[in-house]
Order: structure tokens, then sequence, then C-alpha cells
């Protein structure tokens, strides 16, 4: 039986987010429910329940401003305790699809590249590949400096830091972000407010965020770098690594990358995480020419609704 749990009262949602937290590393860590997990209908959230009342499935969906405004939903956690189960997982994805039709084209979700039997599974439910994304991890050089990562950069460039007060450096940060990864498969615009979401939260570092500029004055780049997950307070996670195209070729994204791993050692971290399309073969060289190595292959598939 399928439940739809639609708020945080409901008599389900504790042994929900007690599933979640116990198998939602087993397929993605990304965004495994928690306690501000809000359900409702921008969190779409569905519950499998044998004979006895037990969990034995879960479905977690995400479909907030950002997701709507790409009318793209994301998977939080799909999983069913019986990796055998296809009706279970049917029966979820088709709840879940109910909830969100007429609002959303599409859904995707990431799951280990070494899980074939989970792909094969959602093949059959429509879903289709899409990419793999590796997740990389640095140990970070104690000689990591910010300042020697901008002297590297090439005469007349520069990094600023975006201030949450600034909405000018706000909106040009998201703007230069947008037209640099519409390139790359998977990717869908941000908005300014999602950015204000993100610096009012506890994955934000003060200077974290970062502006290039061109010996113009002018927005030619983006470098972002945040705390990682709970699990790793070690950790920070570098990303929105962009670069204009015609301003690539001249070492800048290698001085990016070098003022993310000493913007990370300043805050205390000792190891850096990124993710990067698999066949995005530039990115991925300069990666592993500064220290990066692959932690585990990732793959995104993508449904209609």
């Amino acid at each position: 039986m399928i439940t739809a749990i639609g708020e945080p009262s409901h008599p389900l949602a504790p042994a929900f987010l007690a599933y979640c937290a116990a198998h939602g590393r087993e397929h993605d860590e990304s965004f495994i429910p928690g306690v501000a997990w809000a359900f409702g209908v921008d969190f779409p959230s569905f519950a499998l329940v044998d004979d006895a009342g037990a969990l034995r499935g879960v479905a977690a969906f995400m479909f907030g401003p950002s997701y709507r405004a790409a009318r793209r939903a994301r998977v939080a956690v799909l999983h069913v305790s019986d990796q055998k189960d296809d009706a279970g997982y049917r029966m979820l994805v088709e709840a879940a699809f109910g909830a969100l039709r007429g609002r959303a084209d599409s859904c995707y979700l990431f799951f280990p590249e070494a899980l074939p039997a989970l792909r094969r599974v959602l093949e059959g439910l429509g879903f289709r590949f899409g990419r793999t994304a590796y997740l990389m991890r640095a140990d970070i050089p104690a000689s990591a400096d910010l300042r020697l990562a901008a002297d590297s950069l090439p005469s007349g460039y520069g990094l600023r830091s975006v201030d949450p007060d600034d909405p000018a450096a706000v909106a040009d940060f998201v703007a230069v972000r947008n037209r640099n990864f519409r390139e790359l498969k998977g990717s869908v615009d941000t908005r300014p407010e999602d950015l204000r979401s993100f610096m009012a939260s506890d994955e934000y570092l003060p200077g974290g965020l970062l502006l290039l500029l061109s010996p113009e004055g002018s927005p030619c780049g983006t470098l972002r770098v945040e705390r990682e997950h709970d699990d790793e307070p070690d950790s920070g996670f570098i990303g929105t690594i962009s670069v204009d195209r015609e301003r690539r070729g001249c070492g800048i994204g290698r001085s990016l990358v070098r003022a993310a791993l000493a913007l990370s050692r300043q805050n205390g971290f000792r190891q850096a995480f990124l993710s990067v399309n698999a066949d995005n073969e530039g990115p991925l060289a300069l990666y592993l020419s500064e220290g990066f190595r692959l932690v585990k292959a990732m793959t995104c598939m993508e449904a209609r609704i």
C-alpha cells in the first residue's frame, strides 16, 4: 500500500525520515530528508507500507521554486528494501508522478554506477540514461594560499567576494553562472533568490562566493565553496567553477581551483570534494592534475512525467 505523507505531523512521518536516514545514502547522499523536510506540495513524499504497517520503501521528491521554474523535479530518495521488488518501485513512482503531473514535465535522480540492477528497474519505469557524474576528492595541501592563487591569474584579472547584502553582485554571479553552465548536460538555470536562500543556509561560508573580474572590470567567471554534509565536518565542497568561453585556455580555471582549495583550507577543511560530468574532458583533466581523485561514479537518469 502507498501512503502519501503531506505534513510533518503525519503519523508515518517519523518512520519515513528514519527510513531515509537509514537507506538514503545507498543511492544518493545529496539531499536526504531530515528534520527540516517540509513534506507538502514542494516535497512530495510517499511510503510503501506492508500489511503489518511497517515501511518497506519511500519516495521523496523535491519541487521547490527553482525546480518549478524549470518544470523539472528531483528525486531525493527512491528506495525499496527489497531491491527486486519492481512492483514496489512502480507504485512509489506512479504515486509521485500523480502528484507532479501537470506541474512538472520530468524528473531526474542520481545513483551509483555500481548498481546495475537498480538501473534495470528504473529503465522499466521509463527512466532513460542522461549522463555520468564523477564525485572527486582532494587532500588540501598545507601550502594552499588564496593570495598566491589570486596572484597566479593572468595580468589584470581579479577575484571579488560576493556579499549577501550586495544585490548587484548576486545578480552578476547568477548571470555568469547561468550562461556558462547552459552548455553542461543536466544543468538548469538558477535564480538570484536561490543564491540568497543558499547564503542563508548552514552550508554557506562567508567569503565562499567569488566573482572573477576581467581586466576591463566585467564579471567573467564564478567560484563557490561551501561546507560539506554534517558527516564530513573537515570537508568543503567546490562548485560553480565557471569561466566565460572566450577567456578560457590561459590558466584561469587552474587559478580558480587553487583559490577554492585555499578557501577550503582557510576555513579549517583538510579535504575538498567536487562533481564533474564524465564527458567534460577539459575540467576533468584539470582536476586530476590538481590532485583530485575519483571517489565514485554516479549515473543520472531522467523520466518524462
